[in-house]
Order: structure tokens, then sequence, then C-alpha cells
């Protein structure tokens, strides 16, 4: 899991994981929102991976992504933002160790946002983000209605 998720991503330049990992048993069975109020002290942060209990079970070691983006919500007028308000956008995904450097560089330069790996993950036959720059494959033509 380690190894995957700090190696280098290649392609026409190879681009470095920039992870760090936090190995301290204090952490054991920390949840997601303790972990994102931990972390949410650092401004710089803008996703957390965890390797939590399933991650560690599961044969494809899907670790839990937080996002830690801003939360507006307080400041949102009801009258204008009610949905929004009662429907807050997911803040957890899975994602293989393979892809926790795309997702983090995809995030931070804000060419995909968090809603969009939910949606990913929830197309997923594992539930999980695998690669954030793949292409989806065509569905092929449309079937042509009877006459």
């Amino acid at each position: 899991m380690v190894a995957a998720s700090a190696r280098a991503v290649e392609g026409e330049r190879d681009w470095e994981a920039a992870v760090h990992f936090v190995e301290d048993r204090r952490w054991d069975g920390v949840t997601g929102d303790e972990a994102l109020a931990a972390a949410a002290r650092d401004e710089e942060l803008s996703v957390v991976f965890l390797a939590d209990a399933v991650a560690m079970c599961s044969p494809l070691r899907p670790l839990l992504a937080l996002d830690l983006g801003v939360d507006d919500d307080e400041d949102l007028d009801p009258v204008y933002y009610q949905e929004l308000i009662d429907s807050p956008p997911p803040r957890e995904v899975r994602v293989v160790p393979e892809a926790v450097h795309m997702v983090h560089g995809n995030l931070q330069l804000a060419n995909v946002d968090f809603a969009e790996l939910v949606e990913d993950a929830a197309a997923d036959p594992d539930g999980v983000v695998r690669d954030v720059t793949a292409v989806p494959a065509s569905p092929g033509p449309l079937p042509h209605p009877g006459p």
C-alpha cells in the first residue's frame, strides 16, 4: 500500500508522488470526522488518505480519501441555498493506492472536484476511484428506434 501510494506517476514526464506517511498507533481506530478535524489545522492540505480497517482487509486496499475542502455552509443564506445546506456534498470516497497521486494532483489543480471522484467511484464495480485521467469508454451508437 505504501509503495503503490508513493510511486511516481509515469507519462511524458515522471511526477514525484508528494505523500507524507504517518504511522502512529495513536491514530488506530480514528474516525473520518476525527481525521478531518485534525487535518483541518493544516491549511495546505486538500485531501487526506486513511488506511483504515476496510483498506487493510480488502484485497484492493482502498484508502479512505477525506475532502478537506472549505466548509462555507455556515455563511450560506437559507433563502437561496437551503438545498445545499440540507444536502452537503460528499466528503469521503475510496481510492486505490495506485491512484492516490493522481487524485491529489487533480484536486490540487482543480481538474476535478471531490463530487466528481465520488461519481467515478459510484460507476466503478468495486466502488473505488482507480484513475481520474482515464477516458470513459464510449457506449457506442444508440440503438435505432423501431418503426
